[in-house]
Protein backbone atom coordinates (compact mmCIF):
# COMPACT_ATOMS: atom_id res chain seq x y z
CA UNK A 1 0.00 0.00 0.00
CA UNK A 2 1.45 3.30 -1.03
CA UNK A 3 1.43 6.28 1.27
CA UNK A 4 0.52 9.56 -0.36
CA UNK A 5 2.17 12.59 1.21
CA UNK A 6 0.91 15.98 0.13
CA UNK A 7 3.27 18.97 0.40
CA UNK A 8 2.15 21.48 2.99
CA UNK A 9 2.15 24.80 1.19
CA UNK A 10 -0.15 27.57 2.26
CA UNK A 11 -1.57 28.84 5.50
CA UNK A 12 -2.57 27.13 8.72
CA UNK A 13 -4.75 29.34 10.88
CA UNK A 14 -5.37 28.70 14.56
CA UNK A 15 -7.98 30.88 16.26
CA UNK A 16 -8.42 31.41 19.96
CA UNK A 17 -11.44 33.36 21.13
CA UNK A 18 -11.16 35.12 24.48
CA UNK A 19 -12.36 38.37 26.01
CA UNK A 20 -13.85 39.66 22.79
CA UNK A 21 -10.72 39.19 20.70
CA UNK A 22 -9.39 36.51 18.40
CA UNK A 23 -5.73 35.59 18.20
CA UNK A 24 -4.53 33.99 14.99
CA UNK A 25 -1.24 32.45 13.99
CA UNK A 26 -0.48 32.12 10.30
CA UNK A 27 2.24 29.61 9.42
CA UNK A 28 3.67 29.71 5.91
CA UNK A 29 5.87 26.76 4.96
CA UNK A 30 7.61 26.77 1.58
CA UNK A 31 11.03 25.76 0.33
CA UNK A 32 11.93 24.39 3.78
CA UNK A 33 11.47 27.83 5.37
CA UNK A 34 8.93 28.67 8.04
CA UNK A 35 7.45 32.09 8.80
CA UNK A 36 5.02 32.60 11.68
CA UNK A 37 2.79 35.66 11.77
CA UNK A 38 0.47 36.52 14.64
CA UNK A 39 -2.71 38.54 14.36
CA UNK A 40 -5.33 39.76 16.77
CA UNK A 41 -8.90 40.62 15.88
CA UNK A 42 -10.66 43.21 18.00
CA UNK A 43 -14.11 44.77 17.80
CA UNK A 44 -13.89 48.56 17.61
CA UNK A 45 -16.33 51.27 18.76
CA UNK A 46 -18.41 50.92 15.59
CA UNK A 47 -18.84 47.16 16.03
CA UNK A 48 -16.41 46.41 13.22
CA UNK A 49 -13.92 43.54 13.51
CA UNK A 50 -10.37 44.73 12.86
CA UNK A 51 -7.54 42.28 12.20
CA UNK A 52 -4.14 43.59 13.29
CA UNK A 53 -0.71 42.05 12.79
CA UNK A 54 1.25 41.59 16.00
CA UNK A 55 3.36 42.63 17.72
CA UNK A 56 2.14 46.18 17.23
CA UNK A 57 5.21 48.35 16.62
CA UNK A 58 3.88 51.28 14.59
CA UNK A 59 0.62 53.18 15.12
CA UNK A 60 -0.58 56.19 13.16
CA UNK A 61 -3.54 58.19 14.44
CA UNK A 62 -5.95 60.47 12.63
CA UNK A 63 -7.82 61.38 15.82
CA UNK A 64 -6.28 63.92 18.19
CA UNK A 65 -7.67 62.34 21.36
CA UNK A 66 -6.14 58.91 20.66
CA UNK A 67 -2.38 59.36 21.33
CA UNK A 68 -2.73 60.35 25.02
CA UNK A 69 -4.36 57.00 25.77
CA UNK A 70 -1.50 55.23 23.99
CA UNK A 71 0.91 57.05 26.30
CA UNK A 72 -1.30 56.16 29.29
CA UNK A 73 -0.68 52.49 28.50
CA UNK A 74 3.06 53.12 28.36
CA UNK A 75 3.24 52.56 24.61
CA UNK A 76 4.16 56.04 23.41
CA UNK A 77 7.15 54.67 21.52
CA UNK A 78 4.70 52.83 19.23
CA UNK A 79 2.88 56.06 18.36
CA UNK A 80 4.57 56.99 15.08
CA UNK A 81 2.60 59.99 13.82
CA UNK A 82 -0.72 61.74 14.17
CA UNK A 83 -2.14 65.06 15.27
CA UNK A 84 -2.87 65.23 19.00
CA UNK A 85 -3.78 67.43 21.93
CA UNK A 86 -1.52 67.89 24.94
CA UNK A 87 1.97 67.82 23.49
CA UNK A 88 3.12 70.27 26.19
CA UNK A 89 2.62 67.53 28.78
CA UNK A 90 3.65 64.51 26.73
CA UNK A 91 6.97 66.01 25.66
CA UNK A 92 7.99 65.54 29.31
CA UNK A 93 7.98 61.79 28.69
CA UNK A 94 8.65 61.72 24.95
CA UNK A 95 10.94 64.42 23.47
CA UNK A 96 9.80 63.41 19.98
CA UNK A 97 6.07 63.91 20.54
CA UNK A 98 5.86 67.34 18.89
CA UNK A 99 7.66 65.99 15.83
CA UNK A 100 5.23 63.05 15.68
CA UNK A 101 2.22 65.37 15.97
CA UNK A 102 3.59 67.67 13.27
CA UNK A 103 4.30 64.74 10.97
CA UNK A 104 0.72 63.56 11.38
CA UNK A 105 -0.68 66.82 10.02
CA UNK A 106 0.80 66.25 6.57
CA UNK A 107 0.34 62.50 6.05
CA UNK A 108 -2.11 61.57 3.30
CA UNK A 109 -3.60 58.17 2.46
CA UNK A 110 -0.78 57.15 0.12
CA UNK A 111 1.90 58.15 2.62
CA UNK A 112 0.17 56.28 5.44
CA UNK A 113 0.02 53.16 3.27
CA UNK A 114 3.71 53.56 2.46
CA UNK A 115 4.56 53.79 6.18
CA UNK A 116 2.92 50.36 6.62
CA UNK A 117 1.59 50.85 10.17
CA UNK A 118 0.20 47.91 12.12
CA UNK A 119 -2.94 49.96 12.63
CA UNK A 120 -4.41 53.42 12.10
CA UNK A 121 -6.58 54.74 14.93
CA UNK A 122 -9.53 56.97 14.03
CA UNK A 123 -12.63 58.34 15.77
CA UNK A 124 -15.94 56.48 15.52
CA UNK A 125 -17.41 59.44 13.62
CA UNK A 126 -14.66 59.13 11.01
CA UNK A 127 -15.62 55.54 10.14
CA UNK A 128 -17.37 56.45 6.90
CA UNK A 129 -15.02 59.24 5.87
CA UNK A 130 -13.42 58.98 2.43
CA UNK A 131 -9.83 58.71 3.73
CA UNK A 132 -10.71 55.93 6.17
CA UNK A 133 -12.50 53.96 3.47
CA UNK A 134 -9.51 54.40 1.15
CA UNK A 135 -7.11 53.15 3.81
CA UNK A 136 -9.25 50.08 4.40
CA UNK A 137 -9.47 49.40 0.66
CA UNK A 138 -5.67 49.46 0.56
CA UNK A 139 -5.49 46.82 3.28
CA UNK A 140 -4.54 49.18 6.13
CA UNK A 141 -6.33 48.18 9.37
CA UNK A 142 -8.33 51.12 10.78
CA UNK A 143 -9.52 50.91 14.37
CA UNK A 144 -12.22 53.38 15.44
CA UNK A 145 -12.49 54.46 19.07
CA UNK A 146 -14.97 56.55 21.05
CA UNK A 147 -14.34 58.67 24.15
CA UNK A 148 -17.64 60.54 24.56
CA UNK A 149 -18.37 59.05 28.00
CA UNK A 150 -16.56 57.42 30.91
CA UNK A 151 -17.73 53.99 29.73
CA UNK A 152 -16.39 54.82 26.26
CA UNK A 153 -13.01 55.61 27.82
CA UNK A 154 -13.00 52.31 29.70
CA UNK A 155 -13.78 50.45 26.47
CA UNK A 156 -11.07 52.34 24.56
CA UNK A 157 -8.50 51.42 27.21
CA UNK A 158 -9.56 47.77 27.00
CA UNK A 159 -9.23 47.76 23.20
CA UNK A 160 -5.78 49.38 23.33
CA UNK A 161 -4.78 46.95 26.08
CA UNK A 162 -5.60 44.07 23.75
CA UNK A 163 -3.70 45.35 20.73
CA UNK A 164 -0.63 46.19 22.83
CA UNK A 165 -0.85 42.88 24.74
CA UNK A 166 -1.28 44.75 28.04
CA UNK A 167 -4.76 43.67 29.09
CA UNK A 168 -3.83 43.31 32.78
CA UNK A 169 -2.40 46.83 32.87
CA UNK A 170 -5.46 48.18 31.06
CA UNK A 171 -7.65 46.63 33.74
CA UNK A 172 -5.42 48.16 36.43
CA UNK A 173 -5.92 51.62 34.92
CA UNK A 174 -9.68 51.12 34.74
CA UNK A 175 -9.76 49.93 38.37
CA UNK A 176 -7.89 53.07 39.41
CA UNK A 177 -10.46 55.22 37.64
CA UNK A 178 -13.40 53.28 39.09
CA UNK A 179 -12.03 53.57 42.62
CA UNK A 180 -11.83 57.34 42.18
CA UNK A 181 -15.39 57.53 40.84
CA UNK A 182 -16.63 55.46 43.77
CA UNK A 183 -14.86 57.76 46.24
CA UNK A 184 -16.44 60.84 44.69
CA UNK A 185 -19.88 59.21 44.64
CA UNK A 186 -19.65 58.36 48.34
CA UNK A 187 -18.60 61.88 49.27
CA UNK A 188 -21.50 63.52 47.44
CA UNK A 189 -24.13 60.90 48.31
CA UNK A 190 -25.69 63.05 51.01
CA UNK A 191 -25.46 66.50 49.47
CA UNK A 192 -28.66 68.50 49.74
CA UNK A 193 -28.24 70.74 46.73
CA UNK A 194 -26.64 70.35 43.33
CA UNK A 195 -25.42 73.67 41.93
CA UNK A 196 -26.23 74.62 38.36
CA UNK A 197 -23.00 74.57 36.34
CA UNK A 198 -22.07 76.01 32.96
CA UNK A 199 -18.91 74.82 31.20
CA UNK A 200 -17.81 77.18 28.44
CA UNK A 201 -14.91 78.21 26.25
CA UNK A 202 -14.17 81.13 23.95
CA UNK A 203 -15.66 80.56 20.49
CA UNK A 204 -13.27 82.84 18.60
CA UNK A 205 -15.80 85.61 18.10
CA UNK A 206 -16.11 88.73 20.26
CA UNK A 207 -18.08 88.04 23.44
CA UNK A 208 -19.28 84.70 22.07
CA UNK A 209 -18.76 81.40 23.84
CA UNK A 210 -19.46 77.73 23.27
CA UNK A 211 -20.70 75.07 25.65
CA UNK A 212 -21.23 71.30 25.66
CA UNK A 213 -24.51 69.43 25.28
CA UNK A 214 -25.65 66.55 27.44
CA UNK A 215 -24.18 64.04 25.01
CA UNK A 216 -20.68 65.42 25.58
CA UNK A 217 -18.13 64.17 28.10
CA UNK A 218 -17.82 67.52 29.91
CA UNK A 219 -21.52 67.55 30.80
CA UNK A 220 -21.37 63.98 32.08
CA UNK A 221 -18.42 64.84 34.31
CA UNK A 222 -20.27 67.82 35.84
CA UNK A 223 -23.20 65.54 36.71
CA UNK A 224 -20.84 62.91 38.17
CA UNK A 225 -19.25 65.62 40.32
CA UNK A 226 -22.59 66.52 41.90
CA UNK A 227 -23.65 69.38 39.68
CA UNK A 228 -26.44 70.06 37.21
CA UNK A 229 -25.18 70.78 33.71
CA UNK A 230 -27.37 73.67 32.55
CA UNK A 231 -26.64 72.82 28.91
CA UNK A 232 -27.58 69.14 29.17
CA UNK A 233 -30.62 69.56 26.92
CA UNK A 234 -28.38 70.66 24.04
CA UNK A 235 -26.36 68.30 21.85
CA UNK A 236 -22.79 68.61 20.67
CA UNK A 237 -20.92 71.90 20.97
CA UNK A 238 -23.15 74.95 20.74
CA UNK A 239 -22.51 78.69 20.59
CA UNK A 240 -24.30 80.55 23.38
CA UNK A 241 -24.91 84.22 24.18
CA UNK A 242 -25.40 86.07 27.43
CA UNK A 243 -29.19 85.97 27.09
CA UNK A 244 -29.15 82.18 27.10
CA UNK A 245 -26.74 82.13 30.05
CA UNK A 246 -28.97 84.56 31.96
CA UNK A 247 -31.93 82.26 31.37
CA UNK A 248 -29.99 79.32 32.78
CA UNK A 249 -28.54 81.51 35.56
CA UNK A 250 -25.76 79.08 36.57
CA UNK A 251 -24.38 79.09 40.11
CA UNK A 252 -20.90 78.19 38.88
CA UNK A 253 -19.12 78.79 35.57
CA UNK A 254 -16.16 76.63 34.55
CA UNK A 255 -13.89 77.95 31.80
CA UNK A 256 -11.97 75.52 29.61
CA UNK A 257 -8.70 76.71 28.10
CA UNK A 258 -8.68 76.43 24.32
CA UNK A 259 -6.45 78.85 22.43
CA UNK A 260 -7.38 82.23 23.91
CA UNK A 261 -6.11 82.89 27.44
CA UNK A 262 -8.64 81.58 29.95
CA UNK A 263 -7.56 84.31 32.35
CA UNK A 264 -8.63 86.89 29.79
CA UNK A 265 -11.95 85.13 29.22
CA UNK A 266 -12.57 85.04 32.97
CA UNK A 267 -11.71 88.71 33.31
CA UNK A 268 -14.06 89.64 30.46
CA UNK A 269 -16.95 87.71 31.96
CA UNK A 270 -16.47 89.09 35.46
CA UNK A 271 -16.25 92.67 34.19
CA UNK A 272 -18.96 92.60 31.55
CA UNK A 273 -22.10 94.43 32.81
CA UNK A 274 -24.26 92.10 30.69
CA UNK A 275 -23.15 89.17 32.85
CA UNK A 276 -23.32 90.97 36.20
CA UNK A 277 -26.70 89.63 37.32
CA UNK A 278 -25.84 85.99 36.69
CA UNK A 279 -25.38 84.17 40.01
CA UNK A 280 -21.95 82.75 39.19
CA UNK A 281 -20.64 86.20 38.24
CA UNK A 282 -22.38 88.01 41.08
CA UNK A 283 -20.89 85.59 43.62
CA UNK A 284 -17.47 85.43 41.94
CA UNK A 285 -17.80 81.70 41.27
CA UNK A 286 -16.15 81.67 37.87
CA UNK A 287 -13.25 79.22 37.71
CA UNK A 288 -10.63 78.16 35.18
CA UNK A 289 -10.37 74.39 34.72
CA UNK A 290 -6.84 73.06 35.35
CA UNK A 291 -4.76 72.51 32.24
CA UNK A 292 -1.38 70.77 32.00
CA UNK A 293 -1.44 70.71 28.22
CA UNK A 294 -4.80 68.96 28.41
CA UNK A 295 -7.94 70.29 30.06
CA UNK A 296 -8.71 68.01 32.96
CA UNK A 297 -12.44 67.78 32.23
CA UNK A 298 -11.95 66.85 28.59
CA UNK A 299 -11.98 63.15 27.57
CA UNK A 300 -8.29 62.58 28.25
CA UNK A 301 -6.32 60.39 30.68
CA UNK A 302 -6.46 63.14 33.35
CA UNK A 303 -10.28 63.17 33.53
CA UNK A 304 -10.23 61.55 36.98
CA UNK A 305 -8.27 64.55 38.26
CA UNK A 306 -10.88 66.75 36.59
CA UNK A 307 -13.63 64.84 38.39
CA UNK A 308 -12.01 65.41 41.79
CA UNK A 309 -11.29 69.06 40.98
CA UNK A 310 -14.85 69.72 39.79
CA UNK A 311 -16.41 67.92 42.75
CA UNK A 312 -14.26 69.88 45.20
CA UNK A 313 -15.04 73.16 43.43
CA UNK A 314 -18.78 72.40 43.64
CA UNK A 315 -18.74 70.84 47.12
CA UNK A 316 -15.69 72.08 49.03
CA UNK A 317 -16.85 70.79 52.43
CA UNK A 318 -17.17 67.20 51.21
CA UNK A 319 -13.65 67.35 49.77
CA UNK A 320 -11.83 69.53 52.30
CA UNK A 321 -9.38 66.69 53.03
CA UNK A 322 -8.60 66.18 49.32
CA UNK A 323 -5.42 67.87 48.10
CA UNK A 324 -5.82 68.25 44.34
CA UNK A 325 -2.12 68.80 43.77
CA UNK A 326 -1.31 65.66 45.77
CA UNK A 327 -3.86 63.74 43.69
CA UNK A 328 -2.17 64.97 40.53
CA UNK A 329 1.23 63.96 41.89
CA UNK A 330 -0.06 60.45 42.65
CA UNK A 331 -1.55 60.12 39.16
CA UNK A 332 1.46 61.49 37.30
CA UNK A 333 3.87 59.22 39.18
CA UNK A 334 1.75 56.10 38.81
CA UNK A 335 1.09 56.34 35.09
CA UNK A 336 3.74 58.64 33.65
CA UNK A 337 6.68 58.45 36.06
CA UNK A 338 6.55 62.22 36.69
CA UNK A 339 6.30 64.25 39.86
CA UNK A 340 3.85 67.14 39.91
CA UNK A 341 6.61 69.72 40.27
CA UNK A 342 7.82 68.79 36.77
CA UNK A 343 4.43 69.65 35.25
CA UNK A 344 3.17 73.13 34.44
CA UNK A 345 -0.46 73.25 35.60
CA UNK A 346 -2.51 76.41 35.11
CA UNK A 347 -6.00 77.01 36.45
CA UNK A 348 -7.89 77.79 39.66
CA UNK A 349 -8.21 75.88 42.96
CA UNK A 350 -5.19 73.64 42.36
CA UNK A 351 -3.37 74.23 45.64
Amino acid sequence: MKKIVLPLIGILIVGIVASGCVEEKSVNIQNNTKEVQSFITVVDATGKEVKIKEPVEKVITVYGLAPPFIYLLGEGSKYYAGWMWGTEFYKLIDPKVEEKAKKGKTLNVEEIKKENPNVVIAAYWQANKKDVKQLESLGVPVLCIKVESVDDIYNTIKILGKIFQKEDYANEIISYYKNGVEDVEKRISNIKERPKVLVLYYSGKAKAYKTFGGDMFQSELVEMAGGISVSKNLSGKKTINVEQVAEWNPDIILIIQYGKSANKVKENILNDPAWSKINAVKNKKVYIVPNDGENWIDPCPKWILGLYWTAKTLHPEEFKDVDIKAKADEFYKKFFGLSVDKVNISGDNIE
